[in-house]
């Protein structure tokens, strides 16, 4: 029963991810000056809910990262696997922004690698999200059934 339940959570909690960044993605595309405004003072990207610095690179990024979670959640395995691969790629990402934007003395905004609109907001995003879905990924494995000893 205790195994039922980290199942659940475990694909639940990778569906919410999902469904997180595929409502990102998926807001990001949308022309509304009040959701999404831009900020000609930063990087001249638009700002996702007045928040995350994005661009249309940006809101495929999330679409994707939503969009298979969706799809890795319908088995414990997948979103497992899911759950160690987006994790470790989204925290890699937040070091890696938070490296570059110590290099460039911690701008209001920054262009990670050239191309891709990175802000406080959107490090924050990315460390947290990144953490849970790791956590999702590596939490409770199934036990294993002892077979008979031999000895």
């Amino acid at each position: 029963m205790a195994q039922t339940r980290t199942s659940n959570f475990i694909l639940y909690g990778v569906r919410l991810l999902g469904l997180v960044y595929t409502a990102l993605g998926a807001l990001g595309f949308l022309p509304f000056h009040f959701l999404n405004p831009l900020h000609q003072e930063g990087v001249g990207a638009r700002y996702l809910l007045n928040l995350v610095a994005i661009n249309t690179l940006h809101n495929l990024i999330h679409l994707a990262i939503g969009l298979s979670g969706l799809w890795a959640a319908r088995e414990l395995p997948s979103a497992r696997l899911w759950g160690r691969i987006a994790g470790a790629v989204l925290l890699l990402l937040f070091v890696a922004g938070m490296w570059q934007a110590g290099l460039e003395g911690f701008p209001k905004d920054q262009m990670f690698l050239g191309f891709l609109p990175l802000n406080s907001p959107g490090h924050i995003l990315h460390l947290m999200s990144g953490g849970l879905a790791l956590y999702l990924g590596i939490t409770a494995r199934p036990s294993r059934q002892a077979g008979p000893s031999t000895g």
